[in-house]
């Protein structure tokens, strides 16, 4: 008798199925089972031997699946009443040859649902725990992840603490509510740590943004001084006060970061925060640039610009540092230009003006006698 050929829609079925050893378990599933693996293996059990034997291989068989995907487990609470707990993963081992380089990254699971149901305050803490553990994950590299992580898993392990069933039962309630707002109190430090760990990492990224900027523009330097060599302007003095402006940008970032004013959005991708520090060179050199024309051109009269040669170089030099040093001021200069405030020859202000001709009016009309006006 001739067995049939599984057809191939039978095959593709078949490939799709995995096999139960090879299936994912979720961190429920996982928590499901160690709860009656725990009560299985206490005294009052009413589980056999038998029982209890083959519970423990499918326990320990999802735990192994577990962390073969997440990584192995570092910190973990199980409750010891409902199906709760919240763990702590190494995370899964990096793949890929650039990738081997970088340590895992240290993942947050929680299920806690159970316990929480009639506790409003340390669900919502526990959502902070989470809010907290992403951001840590995705922001974070290194030490500073590492450290922030276990903190969140240290207050998410004390948090589902006080909702354990056996402990909450001896508990006085003032000290519970103690415990939760000294909890509470600790996830807003924990949240400051990792603003300013996150800020610290964004000021790395934005720093490396800025070294491409000036990677870009020396390549612009070297073009544009080429092609102004062959025309009759000043190349030297544009090639100046370009290089000027971008380094007068990149020592107001370093002096802002020295004196802690200097604050990026750390949720944001690090493209972005490459981007933004990329294009930052480039708007020194820009508004360098253009107060040097501004300057050169007569359109803003605020300075006397020197005679000679390597004097005026200096000091249009140090007119492009401080307008890529400071935008506001460059901004206010060109637009001084534009109002027309900066070709007052006058440097009195109108208002000023204006007052001073009411007084003198005033006191032209007190000096008339009263016989005039008869």
């Amino acid at each position: 008798m001739s067995t049939a050929a599984p057809s191939r829609v039978t095959t593709r079925v078949r490939a799709r199925v995995k096999p139960v050893a090879e299936r994912r378990v979720p961190f429920a599933d996982l928590v499901r089972l160690h709860h009656r693996w725990r009560a299985s293996v206490e005294e009052t059990s009413p589980l056999s031997e038998a029982e209890r034997d083959k519970l423990d291989k499918e326990y320990h068989a999802a735990l192994d699946r577990f962390e073969a995907e997440h990584g192995q487990i570092t910190t973990a609470y199980w409750c010891s009443n409902v199906e709760s707990a919240v763990a702590l993963t190494k995370g899964p081992p990096p793949r890929g040859m650039l990738r081997r380089l970088r340590s895992p990254a240290p993942r947050f699971h929680r299920v806690s649902d159970w316990a929480t149901k009639d506790d409003a305050e340390i669900a919502r803490a526990l959502h902070k725990c989470d809010e907290l553990a992403i951001r840590t994950t995705e922001m974070l590299r290194g030490r500073s992840r590492r450290i922030c992580m276990q903190l969140v898993m240290t207050s998410a392990c004390h948090l589902l603490s006080l909702v354990d069933g056996k402990v909450a039962a001896d508990r006085d309630p003032a000290a519970q509510r103690a415990a939760l707002a000294a909890e509470q109190r600790e996830l807003n430090a924990i949240a400051g740590d990792y603003r300013d760990a996150a800020n610290g990492d964004a000021q790395l990224i934005y720093f490396g943004g800025m070294a491409l900027g000036i990677g870009s523009l020396g390549l612009l330097y070297a073009v544009g001084g080429s092609i102004l060599n062959q025309m009759d302007v000043p190349a030297a003095l544009i090639v100046g006060c370009l290089v000027a402006g971008a380094m007068g940008a990149v020592v107001s970032v370093i002096a802002r970061i020295n004196s802690g004013s200097f604050a990026l959005d750390a949720d944001v991708a690090p493209g972005y925060t490459l981007f933004l520090g990329t294009i930052r060179p480039w708007i020194g050199s820009i508004f360098g640039l253009l107060t040097y024309f501004a300057v050169t051109s007569g359109f803003v009269e605020l300075f006397s610009v020197p005679d000679s040669g390597l004097k005026e170089f200096y000091f249009m030099c140090v007119i492009a540092f401080a307008a890529g040093f400071s935008e506001r001021w460059a901004q206010d200069t060109l637009t001084g230009g534009l109002t027309g405030r900066g070709r007052a020859t006058d440097p009195t202000p109108a208002n000023a003006k204006r007052g001073a001709a009411a007084k003198a009016e005033e006191e032209t009309e007190g000096a008339v006698s009263p016989a005039a006006h008869e």
